[in-house]
């Protein structure tokens, strides 16, 4: 191997480097803030989940009388 095909060799290994990192930098920070917002959505949903008194369906309401007979306590 002569010493130019080492030179190239050398420099298109450190170009591949180059542009590896400059990708991963790039990458960086949106891979950060969209995990982040997940994080965040997902904490959001678990704290609504847990919050006591909550229940899976509303409550219904008391039954009315409809034949015009007086209900206790009114």
């Amino acid at each position: 191997m002569t010493v130019a095909s080492r030179t190239r060799s050398a420099t298109r290994w450190g170009l591949k480097m180059q542009r590896r990192i400059a990708l991963a930098q790039a990458l960086f920070w949106p891979l950060l803030l969209s995990s982040g917002l997940v994080l965040a959505v997902v904490g959001l949903f678990a704290v609504r989940r847990a919050r006591p008194g909550r229940t899976a369906t509303p409550p219904t309401p008391a039954p009315v009388a409809t034949d015009g007979a007086p209900t206790a306590g009114v």
